[in-house]
C-alpha cells in the first residue's frame, strides 16, 4: 500500500487512491477470516458476587490514545474478572465517590495517558494505591497518530467517520514532531518509574485472530497474580472475540486500520523520521527484549507498507512533490 493503492485480495488488481478520491470498500473483493468457531463460542465463567471491601490494587494501563480503545479495555476486563466496572479511566469521576480509579466498586485496571496529560506527582506518588506492575498499551505510531487525530475530530469537532484526507494532511504536517514526541514520552515516563513492566499489550496483536487470545492469556495471568478472580483460561478465546468484535477483527485483517475511506499517508521526510526515531529507540532499549522486538516490527512495517503522500502543507501552503 506504499503508493496509496488498495489491492484486491482475489485478483490482485489495484484500485487507485493516489488522486485522493475515495473508493467504496464494497467495490473491492476481500478474503475474510473464517470465524465460525468463534461465533459459536460461549463463556463458562460465573462472576463472583460483588464485594463491598477488597484487598486488591488496580493495575495501571498507560497508553498513547487509540492504542487500547476505552470500550475494548472495559469489555476485556469486565469479562476476564467478572467486575462490571473493573476497567476504569483515571479521568472519570462520579458523585458516588469515584476518583482516580478508586471508588465504591473494585477496580482491576486503570487506563491513563500520562505523561501526555500530566499526572501531578507522576505515578510514583500513588505507588501505595496501585499494583507495582503496569500493562502498557502500545501501537505502531504510523496508525496510532492518525487514529488519535480522527478520534479527536469526532469527539470535539462533530466529525462523523473518517476525517477528510486533506484535513489529515494539514494536521499531520503541523503537528507531526509533537505527535512523535508524545508517543515516545510514555516509555520514558513509565520505565523510569518505580513500577515494573508486566507486559506490553500490543494493538496489532490484540486485533489478530492468532495473537489476540495469547495476549489476553498473559493479561489474565497478571490479573490473577494481582489477586483478582479471573475467568478460566478456556474462556479466553471467546472473551477476546466478544471484546474486539467480529467487524473489527475482519477490518484489521484486511486493511490494518479502523477507517475505510483512505489509508493515511506520510511524506518521505516523515517516513525517515519514523525510522530514525525507532532505530534510536531500539538502541536505547537493548536490555528489554520484548520492547525491542515490538519496535523492530514497527520499523519493518513502516519500511514496507507506509503510504508515501506526495502532497504536504508547508507553513499552511499546499505543496506537491515533483
Amino acid at each position: 500500500q506504499s503508493d496509496g493503492k488498495r489491492v484486491s485480495q482475489s485478483d490482485g488488481k489495484r484500485v487507485s487512491q493516489s488522486d485522493g478520491k475515495r473508493v467504496a470498500q464494497s467495490d473491492i473483493k476481500r478474503v475474510e477470516l473464517n470465524l465460525t468457531e468463534f461465533r459459536k463460542c460461549t463463556v463458562s465463567f460465573q462472576p463472583p458476587k460483588a464485594q463491598s471491601k477488597w484487598n486488591t490494587k488496580p493495575i495501571w494501563i498507560p497508553a498513547f490514545p487509540t492504542s487500547l480503545k476505552d470500550s475494548v479495555h472495559k469489555s476485556i476486563i469486565s469479562q476476564l474478572t467478572g467486575l462490571t466496572a473493573g476497567g476504569k479511566s483515571y479521568y472519570t469521576s462520579a458523585k458516588s465517590g469515584l476518583r482516580y480509579c478508586h471508588g465504591k466498586t473494585e477496580t482491576a485496571t486503570c487506563s491513563i495517558v500520562h505523561p501526555m496529560v500530566e499526572m501531578a506527582g507522576g505515578p510514583d506518588e500513588k505507588s501505595d494505591l496501585f499494583f507495582p506492575e503496569y500493562v502498557m498499551g502500545i501501537r505502531n505510531p504510523m496508525t496510532a497518530m492518525p487514529a488519535f487525530i480522527n478520534e479527536k475530530q469526532i469527539k470535539y469537532h462533530g466529525e462523523t467517520g473518517q476525517m477528510s484526507e486533506d484535513g489529515w494532511r494539514k494536521f499531520r504536517d503541523e503537528h507531526f514532531n509533537g505527535l512523535i514526541r508524545d508517543w515516545k514520552s510514555f516509555f520514558k515516563a513509565w520505565t523510569s518509574s518505580s513500577y515494573t513492566t508486566g507486559m506490553y499489550l500490543v494493538y496489532e496483536e490484540l486485533h489478530d485472530v492468532d495473537q489476540g487470545p495469547k495476549a489476553l492469556k498473559r493479561l489474565r495471568s497478571i490479573l490473577r497474580n494481582a489477586g483478582f478472580v479471573v475467568a478460566p483460561e478456556v474462556d479466553v478465546p471467546c472473551i477476546w472475540f466478544n471484546a474486539i468484535g467480529e467487524d473489527n477483527i475482519q477490518q484489521n485483517h484486511m486493511i490494518k486500520y479502523e477507517y475505510k475511506d483512505y489509508i493515511p499517508g506520510y511524506t518521505k521526510a516523515q517516513k525517515e523520521i519514523f525510522l530514525t526515531t525507532l532505530s534510536t529507540f531500539v538502541d536505547k532499549s537493548k536490555g528489554n527484549e520484548e520492547l525491542t522486538s515490538i519496535l523492530q516490527t514497527y520499523s519493518n512495517t513502516i519500511m514496507q507498507t507506509i503510504r508515501i503522500d506526495e502532497i504536504e502543507y508547508v507553513n499552511g501552503t499546499l505543496m506537491t512533490s515533483q
